[in-house]
């Protein structure tokens, strides 16, 4: 994986700026943190081109970070980002009141994999939302405050969790993934290339029509997770253990195969649920020429 270095500071300090802007506008201008949004974003594509790779070639929290920056260098979802933090820091400070009068809180909207986190530290409240959220109804902005603060979960969590099956939010989650970025680097493994395999799987059973994702090796770690697909960063994730020459090749084609399907028919939202594994895509899995086979080859793992 390639490094930026102190990128998170970077970013946090990017967080700052723009709660800055929206608390005390003549302090800040928005020209000059778009400014900054762009200039970071040109300087991590410089060094990865440099290095042979691309940004997709990042760890995944700096990836999700790169994303993030990408999508606020448009000057429309700049604009809209900064209403919806400013509206979000107005809900909080209602919501703090009296009792968090020693507090102070931090808030920053990026796009990590929480729909929303907070913890607080030495005084200070940090509460770190999904960018998901930065175009919801206030109505729905409110219930991620109040559940934010609650103690307990809450009929608003409840309320936070369905939204995020919406599709107003999927919208600005697909808009921050774009199109896919194939990575060039991280997709080797020590026995297999990721890219190769997909190339040529993609080829057999897609007619080449797939853009490729980004391809990592993942933790060896999860022992029953072989592989999956995170449609809002365009990832396929091959499980690091199968990256052996012991592994026969049959079954990282199955799990890589398994995955791109994934890719290709995308997720289901039925009634506020999410359905990957439809009838359509068993149908389709079976198509895979040694399926049994591999489908065997996965029995003796567990």
């Amino acid at each position: 994986m390639l490094q930026i270095r102190n990128l998170r500071n970077q970013t946090d300090l990017i967080q700052e700026k723009m709660l800055r802007h929206v608390r005390h506008p003549a302090g800040i201008k928005a020209d000059d943190i778009f400014d900054i949004l762009s200039n970071l974003k040109g300087t991590i594509d410089r060094s990865c081109l440099k290095h042979g790779g691309s940004a997709a070639d990042l760890g995944t929290p700096s990836y999700r970070q790169y994303l993030w920056l990408r999508f606020l260098c448009d000057r429309k979802n700049l604009a809209m980002h900064m209403s919806g933090l400013k509206a979000f820091d107005q809900l909080i400070e209602i919501k703090a009141g009296p009792a968090q009068k020693n507090t102070s809180t931090q808030l920053k909207i990026d796009y990590s994999g929480y729909l929303y986190k907070r913890k607080t530290a030495g005084g200070i409240t940090h509460l770190q939302i999904n960018e998901g959220y930065i175009g919801a109804p206030i109505a729905i902005k409110q219930k991620v405050v109040d559940a934010a603060f609650s103690k307990r979960k809450t009929k608003a969590m409840q309320q936070v969790k369905a939204f995020a099956n919406d599709d107003a939010y999927l919208t600005i989650t697909s808009r921050i993934s774009g199109q896919p970025i194939a990575n060039k680097i991280s997709c080797r493994g020590k026995a297999y290339d990721l890219s190769v395999l997909f190339h040529a799987l993609n080829l057999k059973y897609f007619n080449a029509q797939l853009s490729q994702p980004r391809l990592i090796w993942s933790s060896a770690r999860a022992k029953r997770r072989l592989g999956y697909f995170h449609p809002e960063i365009q990832t396929i994730a091959v499980n690091q253990k199968l990256d052996t020459k012991r592994t026969p090749r049959l079954l990282v084609e199955y799990i890589l195969y398994h995955e791109m399907l994934h890719q290709h028919f995308g997720i289901e939202h039925r009634n506020g649920r999410r359905y990957a594994h439809t009838a359509v895509f068993h149908q389709a899995e079976k198509q895979f020429m040694g399926y049994q086979e591999a489908e065997n080859l996965i029995k003796l793992l567990q």
